[in-house]
């Protein structure tokens, strides 16, 4: 709409956006200076219908405004882990996961943990894998 208004198109904003990061840090104010605009205009208004006894303005502001009123999920569970062994398929997709998301630390020192065929490290032990 604003585009619209300077006589500009979008396509240009976008260009001048990508090609200048001072424009585009302009745009950005602007746009924030926007919604905070009209972000006041709206609750200025809400406030008006909480004055006039409007229920779906008293209960958008509490639901949205007073965490007592919000609308919660309750979840409740047990979460268990299984300490199964890998399988030798899921150890070998473990290796390659490891390799692609690790590829410069494999290229500089190849310190992955070594794996046995059950899954755990050579020595027996649960392999500790790299932060």
């Amino acid at each position: 709409m604003a585009c619209e208004k300077a006589g500009v198109a979008r396509t240009n904003i976008y260009r001048w956006v990508k090609n200048s990061k001072k424009f585009a840090k302009e745009i950005d104010l602007a746009l924030t200076e926007g919604r905070i605009f009209i972000s006041d205009i709206a609750e200025s208004q809400i406030f008006s219908l909480i004055k006039d006894k409007k229920f779906d303005a008293i209960r958008f502001w509490l639901t949205h405004n007073e965490p007592r009123y919000r609308n919660t999920l309750e979840i409740k569970g047990h979460l268990t882990q299984a300490s199964e062994p890998l399988t030798p398929e899921q150890t070998k997709l473990l290796r390659e996961a490891l390799k692609l998301a690790l590829p410069q630390q494999n290229a500089q020192n190849n310190n992955q943990p070594k794996l046995a065929q059950d899954g755990t490290g050579t020595d027996g032990e649960e392999p500790e894998f790299p932060d």
